[in-house]
């Protein structure tokens, strides 16, 4: 295949263009206009790759999201995996992770990970800043997962990104505060000081669940 336009519609139009497969033909069977791969930015939505998985199962899903494709590794059945949002970088200055991913302007993609390891919800984000070095570094990103009942119970000695009231994201280690309504927050970087907040300016939590690469992108 010719993918000399590396991106996801370039890739799907290689595709389409080797099998031969018109895109009226290819909207048709996924239940899309024909003008879908025209229209089509960044990436494809979650719902749009089951109909493709289903209707092109010869199609390699990793290799049109991400345009990697490693013939000497075990493939991982499609069946096992799941497709999570990148939250792009306008909205990560942002903590309302939940809204943004379901609107595509917001998405910078979407990154194939085991099940055992990502749940439909979580979101992958970017790493700003060296407060969290060396474990996470500067322009590495990491899956996040949302708790929900963070008030009534969080593990603490874990890493959070915690969504402020003002929209500021921050990743730190949660441990316990001076008292129950606030939150000491530690850098894995010695050179950042120890802070406690109070649990009122807290929007949101999100378990930090594994670094990825950024050259898996």
């Amino acid at each position: 295949m010719d993918n000399s336009d590396n991106t996801v519609k370039g890739r799907l139009k290689a595709y389409l263009s080797a099998n031969n497969i018109t895109m009226a033909e290819f909207g048709r069977r996924i239940g899309v206009s024909s003008a879908y791969i025209t229209s089509m930015r960044k990436s494809i939505q979650p719902d749009k790759v089951e109909r493709i998985k289903e209707e092109f199962p010869d199609l390699d899903i990793d290799w049109l999201l991400t345009g990697v494709k490693d013939d000497n590794s075990p493939p991982i059945k499609t069946s096992d995996t799941i497709l999570v949002p990148v939250a792009s970088p306008d909205s990560i200055g942002g903590t309302r992770f939940n809204e943004e991913v379901n609107t595509e302007e917001y998405i910078n993609g979407y990154l194939p990970f085991p099940t055992s390891i990502a749940h439909q919800g979580d979101v992958v984000i970017p790493i700003y800043g060296d407060s969290m070095e060396p474990t996470y570094k500067a322009g590495s990103m990491v899956l996040i997962r949302e708790v929900e009942l963070w008030r009534e119970y969080l593990e603490l000695g874990c890493t959070y990104v915690i969504g402020l009231v003002d929209d500021r994201r921050i990743i730190k280690t949660v441990m316990a505060g001076s008292d129950t309504k606030h939150l000491l927050l530690v850098s894995i970087n010695p050179a950042y000081e120890p802070q406690e907040i109070d649990k009122k300016i807290i929007r949101s939590v999100w378990r930090v669940i594994v670094s990825v690469r950024r050259e898996t992108l």
